[in-house]
Protein backbone atom coordinates (compact mmCIF):
# COMPACT_ATOMS: atom_id res chain seq x y z
CA UNK A 1 0.00 0.00 0.00
CA UNK A 2 1.38 3.43 -0.90
CA UNK A 3 2.08 5.99 1.78
CA UNK A 4 -0.53 8.27 0.17
CA UNK A 5 -3.27 5.64 0.46
CA UNK A 6 -2.19 4.77 4.00
CA UNK A 7 -2.39 8.44 5.01
CA UNK A 8 -5.83 8.78 3.43
CA UNK A 9 -7.16 5.86 5.47
CA UNK A 10 -5.87 7.20 8.80
CA UNK A 11 -8.64 8.77 10.89
CA UNK A 12 -8.17 12.34 12.02
CA UNK A 13 -8.78 11.46 15.67
CA UNK A 14 -6.07 9.07 16.79
CA UNK A 15 -6.24 9.69 20.56
CA UNK A 16 -8.67 7.39 22.44
CA UNK A 17 -11.60 9.13 24.10
CA UNK A 18 -10.14 10.58 27.34
CA UNK A 19 -11.83 9.57 30.56
CA UNK A 20 -11.01 9.02 34.18
CA UNK A 21 -12.42 6.29 36.42
CA UNK A 22 -16.20 6.71 36.57
CA UNK A 23 -16.45 5.62 40.20
CA UNK A 24 -13.39 6.47 42.27
CA UNK A 25 -12.04 5.51 45.70
CA UNK A 26 -14.50 7.74 47.60
CA UNK A 27 -17.41 5.93 45.95
CA UNK A 28 -15.86 2.55 46.76
CA UNK A 29 -15.50 3.55 50.43
CA UNK A 30 -19.11 4.77 50.59
CA UNK A 31 -20.42 1.57 49.00
CA UNK A 32 -18.34 -0.62 51.30
CA UNK A 33 -19.55 1.26 54.37
CA UNK A 34 -23.14 0.74 53.28
CA UNK A 35 -22.58 -2.96 52.64
CA UNK A 36 -21.04 -3.36 56.07
CA UNK A 37 -24.03 -1.60 57.64
CA UNK A 38 -26.33 -4.25 56.17
CA UNK A 39 -29.00 -1.63 55.35
CA UNK A 40 -29.47 -1.86 51.58
CA UNK A 41 -33.23 -1.29 51.71
CA UNK A 42 -34.78 1.87 53.10
CA UNK A 43 -38.52 2.10 53.62
CA UNK A 44 -38.23 5.51 55.25
CA UNK A 45 -35.74 8.32 54.78
CA UNK A 46 -32.55 6.89 56.23
CA UNK A 47 -29.04 8.30 56.05
CA UNK A 48 -28.18 7.31 52.48
CA UNK A 49 -31.47 8.52 50.99
CA UNK A 50 -31.69 11.61 53.18
CA UNK A 51 -28.13 12.76 52.43
CA UNK A 52 -28.67 12.47 48.68
CA UNK A 53 -32.00 14.30 48.79
CA UNK A 54 -30.54 17.07 50.95
CA UNK A 55 -27.59 17.43 48.58
CA UNK A 56 -29.91 17.74 45.56
CA UNK A 57 -32.03 20.31 47.40
CA UNK A 58 -28.96 22.46 47.94
CA UNK A 59 -27.72 21.77 44.40
CA UNK A 60 -31.00 22.86 42.76
CA UNK A 61 -32.03 25.45 45.38
CA UNK A 62 -35.36 23.73 45.99
CA UNK A 63 -37.26 23.03 49.19
CA UNK A 64 -38.35 19.43 48.68
CA UNK A 65 -36.53 16.53 47.00
CA UNK A 66 -37.77 12.99 46.55
CA UNK A 67 -35.74 10.02 45.28
CA UNK A 68 -37.00 7.28 42.96
CA UNK A 69 -35.73 4.06 41.45
CA UNK A 70 -35.54 5.62 37.98
CA UNK A 71 -35.90 8.90 36.15
CA UNK A 72 -39.05 7.49 34.57
CA UNK A 73 -40.51 6.94 38.03
CA UNK A 74 -39.77 10.54 38.97
CA UNK A 75 -41.51 11.81 35.80
CA UNK A 76 -44.54 9.63 36.44
CA UNK A 77 -44.77 10.84 40.03
CA UNK A 78 -44.27 14.49 39.05
CA UNK A 79 -47.10 14.33 36.51
CA UNK A 80 -49.30 12.70 39.14
CA UNK A 81 -48.20 15.41 41.57
CA UNK A 82 -49.40 18.22 39.28
CA UNK A 83 -52.73 16.41 38.69
CA UNK A 84 -52.71 15.47 35.00
CA UNK A 85 -55.99 13.96 33.86
CA UNK A 86 -57.26 11.32 31.39
CA UNK A 87 -59.32 13.85 29.42
CA UNK A 88 -56.50 16.35 28.86
CA UNK A 89 -52.98 15.68 27.62
CA UNK A 90 -49.41 16.49 28.59
CA UNK A 91 -47.85 18.89 26.11
CA UNK A 92 -44.23 18.08 25.22
CA UNK A 93 -41.57 18.19 22.52
CA UNK A 94 -40.92 15.13 20.34
CA UNK A 95 -37.18 15.67 20.99
CA UNK A 96 -37.32 13.30 23.94
CA UNK A 97 -36.34 9.88 25.16
CA UNK A 98 -39.31 7.52 24.99
CA UNK A 99 -39.58 7.33 28.79
CA UNK A 100 -40.69 10.96 29.00
CA UNK A 101 -43.39 10.33 26.39
CA UNK A 102 -44.67 7.16 28.02
CA UNK A 103 -44.66 8.78 31.47
CA UNK A 104 -47.76 10.70 30.37
CA UNK A 105 -49.58 7.40 29.78
CA UNK A 106 -48.28 5.96 33.05
CA UNK A 107 -49.59 8.98 34.95
CA UNK A 108 -53.10 8.43 33.57
CA UNK A 109 -52.95 11.01 30.79
CA UNK A 110 -51.47 10.99 27.27
CA UNK A 111 -48.84 12.91 25.26
CA UNK A 112 -49.54 15.71 22.82
CA UNK A 113 -46.70 17.30 20.92
CA UNK A 114 -45.51 20.79 20.05
CA UNK A 115 -42.63 21.70 17.78
CA UNK A 116 -39.21 22.79 19.00
CA UNK A 117 -37.68 26.21 18.41
CA UNK A 118 -35.77 26.88 15.20
CA UNK A 119 -32.68 27.83 17.23
CA UNK A 120 -32.90 25.29 20.04
CA UNK A 121 -33.64 21.60 20.61
CA UNK A 122 -36.29 22.59 23.15
CA UNK A 123 -40.05 23.12 23.14
CA UNK A 124 -41.11 26.35 21.43
CA UNK A 125 -43.07 28.71 23.71
CA UNK A 126 -45.18 29.61 20.67
CA UNK A 127 -46.31 25.98 20.48
CA UNK A 128 -47.43 26.22 24.11
CA UNK A 129 -49.37 29.42 23.45
CA UNK A 130 -51.38 27.83 20.63
CA UNK A 131 -51.92 24.40 22.22
CA UNK A 132 -55.29 23.34 23.62
CA UNK A 133 -56.69 20.58 25.82
CA UNK A 134 -53.65 19.94 27.98
CA UNK A 135 -53.34 19.82 31.76
CA UNK A 136 -49.54 20.16 32.09
CA UNK A 137 -46.40 20.89 30.09
CA UNK A 138 -43.39 18.59 30.18
CA UNK A 139 -40.27 20.55 29.22
CA UNK A 140 -37.13 18.59 28.40
CA UNK A 141 -33.79 20.42 28.60
CA UNK A 142 -32.65 18.49 25.54
CA UNK A 143 -28.98 17.52 25.33
CA UNK A 144 -28.21 19.73 28.32
CA UNK A 145 -29.37 22.98 26.67
CA UNK A 146 -31.63 24.80 29.16
CA UNK A 147 -35.08 25.57 27.81
CA UNK A 148 -36.32 29.17 27.93
CA UNK A 149 -38.21 28.71 31.15
CA UNK A 150 -39.29 32.34 31.55
CA UNK A 151 -40.91 32.39 28.10
CA UNK A 152 -42.47 28.97 28.62
CA UNK A 153 -43.86 30.03 31.98
CA UNK A 154 -45.35 33.15 30.41
CA UNK A 155 -46.97 31.04 27.68
CA UNK A 156 -49.21 28.99 29.99
CA UNK A 157 -51.14 29.04 33.23
CA UNK A 158 -50.90 25.27 33.59
CA UNK A 159 -48.19 23.53 35.65
CA UNK A 160 -44.82 22.81 34.06
CA UNK A 161 -42.65 19.79 34.83
CA UNK A 162 -38.97 19.93 33.84
CA UNK A 163 -37.21 16.84 32.55
CA UNK A 164 -33.62 17.69 33.45
CA UNK A 165 -32.21 14.22 32.81
CA UNK A 166 -29.69 15.66 30.31
CA UNK A 167 -28.93 18.75 32.31
CA UNK A 168 -27.42 18.03 35.72
CA UNK A 169 -25.84 21.27 36.89
CA UNK A 170 -27.28 23.38 34.08
CA UNK A 171 -28.65 26.84 34.77
CA UNK A 172 -31.01 29.10 32.90
CA UNK A 173 -30.55 32.84 33.54
CA UNK A 174 -28.54 32.03 36.65
CA UNK A 175 -31.11 29.70 38.19
CA UNK A 176 -30.69 25.90 38.37
CA UNK A 177 -32.83 23.78 36.09
CA UNK A 178 -35.29 21.79 38.15
CA UNK A 179 -36.20 24.88 40.20
CA UNK A 180 -38.18 26.86 37.62
CA UNK A 181 -41.37 24.83 37.62
CA UNK A 182 -43.88 22.86 39.64
CA UNK A 183 -41.45 19.93 39.62
CA UNK A 184 -38.10 18.97 38.12
CA UNK A 185 -36.94 15.45 37.31
CA UNK A 186 -33.42 14.03 36.97
CA UNK A 187 -32.34 10.60 35.78
CA UNK A 188 -29.43 8.91 37.57
CA UNK A 189 -29.04 6.15 34.95
CA UNK A 190 -25.49 4.99 34.24
CA UNK A 191 -24.87 7.24 31.21
CA UNK A 192 -25.91 10.46 32.96
CA UNK A 193 -23.57 13.11 34.42
CA UNK A 194 -24.65 12.13 37.92
CA UNK A 195 -25.25 8.40 38.13
CA UNK A 196 -26.32 5.93 40.75
CA UNK A 197 -26.33 3.13 38.19
CA UNK A 198 -30.08 3.65 38.18
CA UNK A 199 -32.26 6.15 39.98
CA UNK A 200 -34.28 9.34 39.71
CA UNK A 201 -34.78 12.60 41.58
CA UNK A 202 -37.81 14.88 41.84
CA UNK A 203 -37.33 18.50 42.95
CA UNK A 204 -40.07 20.95 43.89
CA UNK A 205 -40.88 23.99 45.99
CA UNK A 206 -44.53 22.94 46.26
CA UNK A 207 -45.37 20.85 49.32
CA UNK A 208 -48.60 19.54 47.79
CA UNK A 209 -46.78 18.29 44.66
CA UNK A 210 -44.17 16.67 46.91
CA UNK A 211 -46.73 14.83 49.05
CA UNK A 212 -48.80 13.66 46.07
CA UNK A 213 -45.62 12.34 44.41
CA UNK A 214 -44.64 10.68 47.69
CA UNK A 215 -47.85 8.64 47.77
CA UNK A 216 -47.20 7.22 44.31
CA UNK A 217 -43.89 5.54 44.99
CA UNK A 218 -43.08 5.33 48.69
CA UNK A 219 -44.70 3.33 51.47
CA UNK A 220 -45.38 2.75 54.25
CA UNK A 221 -43.04 4.26 56.83
CA UNK A 222 -42.10 7.38 54.94
CA UNK A 223 -45.72 8.23 54.22
CA UNK A 224 -46.64 7.85 57.87
CA UNK A 225 -43.78 10.15 58.85
CA UNK A 226 -44.27 12.88 56.24
CA UNK A 227 -47.86 13.21 54.99
CA UNK A 228 -49.63 16.32 56.28
CA UNK A 229 -52.34 17.12 53.72
CA UNK A 230 -55.74 15.99 55.06
CA UNK A 231 -56.85 14.51 51.73
CA UNK A 232 -53.71 12.31 51.60
CA UNK A 233 -53.60 11.12 55.21
CA UNK A 234 -55.82 8.07 54.47
CA UNK A 235 -52.95 6.83 52.27
CA UNK A 236 -50.39 6.87 55.09
CA UNK A 237 -50.58 3.11 55.60
CA UNK A 238 -50.92 2.06 51.97
CA UNK A 239 -49.69 4.64 49.50
CA UNK A 240 -50.98 4.05 45.97
CA UNK A 241 -49.45 0.56 45.80
CA UNK A 242 -46.52 1.41 43.53
CA UNK A 243 -43.03 0.81 44.85
CA UNK A 244 -40.74 3.28 43.07
CA UNK A 245 -38.28 4.15 45.79
CA UNK A 246 -34.52 4.28 45.27
CA UNK A 247 -32.18 1.56 46.59
CA UNK A 248 -29.79 2.89 49.23
CA UNK A 249 -26.84 1.60 47.16
CA UNK A 250 -27.80 3.87 44.25
CA UNK A 251 -28.14 6.79 46.66
CA UNK A 252 -24.61 6.58 48.07
CA UNK A 253 -23.11 6.24 44.58
CA UNK A 254 -25.10 9.19 43.23
CA UNK A 255 -24.18 11.33 46.25
CA UNK A 256 -20.48 10.88 45.52
CA UNK A 257 -21.09 11.57 41.81
CA UNK A 258 -22.87 14.81 42.66
CA UNK A 259 -19.90 15.99 44.72
CA UNK A 260 -17.50 15.57 41.78
CA UNK A 261 -19.78 17.13 39.16
CA UNK A 262 -18.36 20.71 39.38
CA UNK A 263 -14.82 19.55 38.55
CA UNK A 264 -16.02 17.40 35.66
CA UNK A 265 -18.21 20.23 34.36
CA UNK A 266 -15.29 22.69 34.44
CA UNK A 267 -13.10 20.29 32.45
CA UNK A 268 -15.84 19.78 29.85
CA UNK A 269 -16.33 23.54 29.51
CA UNK A 270 -12.62 24.02 28.84
CA UNK A 271 -12.66 21.22 26.29
CA UNK A 272 -15.61 22.74 24.45
CA UNK A 273 -13.82 26.10 24.36
CA UNK A 274 -10.89 24.41 22.61
CA UNK A 275 -13.26 22.87 20.07
CA UNK A 276 -14.88 26.25 19.37
CA UNK A 277 -11.46 27.81 18.73
CA UNK A 278 -10.44 25.07 16.31
CA UNK A 279 -13.70 25.22 14.37
CA UNK A 280 -13.46 29.02 14.11
CA UNK A 281 -9.81 28.90 13.04
CA UNK A 282 -10.57 26.39 10.29
CA UNK A 283 -13.77 28.11 9.15
CA UNK A 284 -15.72 24.90 9.64
CA UNK A 285 -19.44 25.10 8.79
CA UNK A 286 -20.36 23.94 12.29
CA UNK A 287 -21.83 25.98 15.15
CA UNK A 288 -21.93 25.10 18.85
CA UNK A 289 -25.32 25.89 20.35
CA UNK A 290 -25.10 29.16 22.24
CA UNK A 291 -26.62 29.96 25.62
CA UNK A 292 -28.17 33.12 27.00
CA UNK A 293 -26.64 35.32 29.68
CA UNK A 294 -26.18 33.53 32.99
CA UNK A 295 -26.99 30.12 31.49
CA UNK A 296 -24.82 27.01 31.56
CA UNK A 297 -25.25 23.65 29.87
CA UNK A 298 -25.36 20.07 31.01
CA UNK A 299 -22.95 17.57 29.49
CA UNK A 300 -24.98 14.54 28.47
CA UNK A 301 -24.42 15.47 24.80
CA UNK A 302 -23.36 18.64 22.97
CA UNK A 303 -25.44 19.50 19.88
CA UNK A 304 -23.55 20.96 16.91
CA UNK A 305 -25.47 22.55 14.03
CA UNK A 306 -24.16 22.03 10.48
CA UNK A 307 -24.55 25.28 8.54
CA UNK A 308 -25.10 23.90 5.05
CA UNK A 309 -28.03 21.59 4.15
CA UNK A 310 -27.37 17.96 5.07
CA UNK A 311 -28.86 15.76 2.35
CA UNK A 312 -27.87 12.45 3.92
CA UNK A 313 -27.59 12.57 7.74
CA UNK A 314 -26.72 8.87 7.93
CA UNK A 315 -23.78 9.32 5.57
CA UNK A 316 -22.53 12.32 7.55
CA UNK A 317 -22.78 10.35 10.78
CA UNK A 318 -20.90 7.42 9.25
CA UNK A 319 -18.16 9.75 7.99
CA UNK A 320 -17.77 11.18 11.49
CA UNK A 321 -17.47 7.68 12.90
CA UNK A 322 -14.82 6.86 10.30
CA UNK A 323 -12.82 9.88 11.53
CA UNK A 324 -13.41 8.65 15.12
CA UNK A 325 -15.25 11.81 16.07
CA UNK A 326 -17.24 11.03 19.27
CA UNK A 327 -20.67 11.43 17.67
CA UNK A 328 -23.69 9.84 19.27
CA UNK A 329 -26.89 8.84 17.44
CA UNK A 330 -30.13 10.74 17.70
CA UNK A 331 -33.01 9.08 19.44
CA UNK A 332 -35.34 7.17 17.10
CA UNK A 333 -38.18 9.25 15.69
CA UNK A 334 -40.76 8.24 18.28
CA UNK A 335 -43.50 10.07 16.38
CA UNK A 336 -43.53 7.07 14.03
CA UNK A 337 -43.45 4.44 16.76
CA UNK A 338 -46.18 1.78 16.44
CA UNK A 339 -46.88 2.16 20.14
CA UNK A 340 -48.20 5.69 19.59
CA UNK A 341 -50.34 4.67 16.61
CA UNK A 342 -51.65 1.15 17.33
CA UNK A 343 -54.80 1.53 19.41
CA UNK A 344 -54.87 -2.14 20.41
CA UNK A 345 -51.35 -1.90 21.80
CA UNK A 346 -52.16 1.29 23.67
CA UNK A 347 -55.31 -0.10 25.23
CA UNK A 348 -53.51 -3.27 26.28
CA UNK A 349 -51.19 -1.22 28.48
CA UNK A 350 -53.33 1.83 29.35
CA UNK A 351 -57.05 1.01 29.43
CA UNK A 352 -57.92 4.56 30.49
CA UNK A 353 -57.39 5.58 26.85
CA UNK A 354 -60.73 3.94 25.94
CA UNK A 355 -62.39 7.09 27.26
CA UNK A 356 -59.66 9.55 26.29
CA UNK A 357 -59.46 12.05 23.41
CA UNK A 358 -55.92 10.86 22.61
CA UNK A 359 -55.02 10.96 18.91
CA UNK A 360 -51.77 9.65 17.41
CA UNK A 361 -49.36 12.39 16.33
CA UNK A 362 -48.90 13.39 12.71
CA UNK A 363 -45.24 12.41 12.21
CA UNK A 364 -44.68 15.11 9.57
CA UNK A 365 -46.25 18.02 11.44
CA UNK A 366 -43.14 19.31 13.21
CA UNK A 367 -40.78 21.01 10.71
CA UNK A 368 -38.25 22.40 13.20
CA UNK A 369 -37.91 19.02 14.88
CA UNK A 370 -37.23 17.26 11.58
CA UNK A 371 -34.80 19.98 10.47
CA UNK A 372 -32.87 19.62 13.72
CA UNK A 373 -32.63 15.86 13.25
CA UNK A 374 -31.05 16.43 9.83
CA UNK A 375 -28.75 19.32 10.70
CA UNK A 376 -27.57 18.40 14.21
CA UNK A 377 -24.58 16.30 15.20
CA UNK A 378 -24.44 15.15 18.82
CA UNK A 379 -21.00 14.69 20.34
CA UNK A 380 -19.73 13.55 23.70
CA UNK A 381 -17.25 15.94 25.32
CA UNK A 382 -14.72 14.51 27.80
CA UNK A 383 -15.04 15.55 31.43
CA UNK A 384 -11.27 15.38 32.02
CA UNK A 385 -8.71 17.79 30.55
CA UNK A 386 -8.20 16.85 26.89
CA UNK A 387 -6.94 19.78 24.75
CA UNK A 388 -5.05 17.64 22.22
CA UNK A 389 -8.00 15.34 21.76
CA UNK A 390 -10.38 18.28 21.20
CA UNK A 391 -7.94 19.73 18.65
CA UNK A 392 -8.17 16.50 16.71
CA UNK A 393 -11.96 16.40 17.00
CA UNK A 394 -12.17 19.94 15.63
CA UNK A 395 -9.92 19.04 12.71
CA UNK A 396 -12.05 15.98 12.00
CA UNK A 397 -15.31 17.92 12.11
CA UNK A 398 -13.92 20.54 9.75
CA UNK A 399 -12.76 17.84 7.37
CA UNK A 400 -16.03 15.92 7.35
CA UNK A 401 -18.49 18.82 7.24
CA UNK A 402 -16.53 20.61 4.50
CA UNK A 403 -16.39 17.51 2.30
CA UNK A 404 -20.08 16.75 2.85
Amino acid sequence: MSSTRRAASTPTVTIPFPKGPRYGPATERAVLALLRSGRLSDTGRGAAIGELEDAFAKFTRTTHVLSFGSGTGSLMAALHGVRVTPDTGVLMSPMNWISAILAAFHAGSYPIFGDIESTSPNLDPAAVTTATNYSAVLVTHAFGIPARMDALGAATTRPIVEDASHAHGARYAGRPVGSWSAAGCFSLQGDKDVSGGEGGILTTNDRAVYERALTLGHHPHRLDAELTLPELLPLAATGAAYKLRMPALSAVIAHEQLSTLPARTAAAETNLAVLRQVLARLGAPVAVSGLGSGSTRGWYRVPLTVAHPVADPAALFAACRTERIPVRPHYPDWLRSPLLHDRALLLDFWPHLRHSPYNPPDPDAFPNYHLARRQTLLIKVPTVSAPEYMEQVGNGLARVTTSH
